[in-house]
């Protein structure tokens, strides 16, 4: 029997590699094998059922979701859902804020730009992170302006400084508001030294940390008073049913640009290399995820696992 369909030799090396944590160079040098042999045996013997790696996996029926996801939505290269289906809504938002910081903080790297969205959501996810783990980002920016006269603490400049001061960066300030009355004010906004620099940094930002909304009376922007009636009214009636940014989409994930040209902020199609991480959760939300992951723009999206289950059975 050759060495390569020697049972008995392919058991006895399987054990050495993965029960006495020898490298395949040692068990070559200790049994007199050459190395490409060992590491063929090794494969042959997975293969024939001589080992079977087990994974206990404690997430198993997120990561099953996961997959789902990322299948249904061939563009997304990663999902994360996390399950706090049995937690009320208070514990629910702290679990899958501490669950999705971990992620996020797993992939910041030293010196990289952030570029960072407002909302519930999103600030909620920056609370707990507690700590920068030992790396120092480069620049934090706000993506988008000021949503409103209320809840400071939910601005994209806000959660641009609070992240800043856990990583030791730059924070930029974006000194305008979401929305104005009128195109020509746009345009002399947007040439102001101060918020051009923001503008440009924001496009070239490495990983983009961004919410999804809805389109109505009821979303954060709304509510703080960052966008009109009016202007929400035209949003509805061209279609429009999820914000990301300063970006609006109808069902089918096509761009309506009814306020585009009197927004100060980040569009999504003007990230240049971002990586865009979108964290949204919630059944109200469904349809706009939906939405969202239909740009195909959306490199990564965190959710729990009621939500990806509709999004799945959609």
């Amino acid at each position: 029997m050759g060495v390569i369909n020697n049972e008995r030799l392919a058991a006895k090396i399987c054990e050495m590699y993965y029960l006495q944590d020898m490298s395949q160079k040692e068990i070559a040098l200790r049994l007199k094998i050459s190395r490409p042999h060992i590491c063929r045996i090794i494969a042959q013997a997975r293969e024939n059922g001589i080992v079977e790696i087990h994974i206990k996996n404690p997430h198993h029926n997120e990561t099953a979701l996961e997959h789902h996801l990322t299948s249904v939505f061939p563009f997304l290269e990663d999902a994360v859902v996390i399950d706090a289906s049995d937690q009320n809504k208070v514990e629910r938002d702290a679990v899958f804020g501490r669950e999705a910081a971990a992620y996020l903080q797993a992939f910041l790297t030293n010196g990289s730009h952030l570029g960072v969205m407002s909302g519930k959501t999103i600030s909620n996810i920056v609370h707990y992170m507690k700590n920068g783990e030992g790396k120092h980002l480069k620049l934090v920016v706000p993506l988008v302006g000021g949503i409103g006269n209320v809840s400071p603490d939910l601005h994209a400049n806000s959660i641009a400084m609070r992240i800043a001061s856990i990583y030791s960066a730059t924070s930029l300030v974006l000194n305008a508001p979401l929305v104005v009355s009128n195109s020509k004010t746009a345009a002399i906004l947007k040439e102001e030294a101060s918020i051009a620099q923001v503008l440009e940094a924001g496009k070239n930002c490495d990983t983009a940390i961004v919410g999804i909304g809805n389109v109505d009376q009821f979303s954060t922007t709304a509510q703080a008073g960052g966008i009109s009636d009016e202007d929400l009214a035209a949003l509805r009636s061209a279609g429009a049913v999820c914000s990301i940014c300063n970006s609006y989409y109808d069902a089918n994930g096509h761009a309506v640009s009814v306020l585009s040209n009197k927004s100060i902020g980040i569009e999504l199609k003007d990230f240049k290399k971002a990586r865009v991480i979108a964290c949204a959760l919630g059944n109200s939300k469904i349809h706009a995820i939906r939405a969202a992951l239909l740009t195909k723009q959306i490199s990564a999206l965190i959710t729990d696992a009621e939500t990806a289950r509709a999004l799945c059975a959609e």
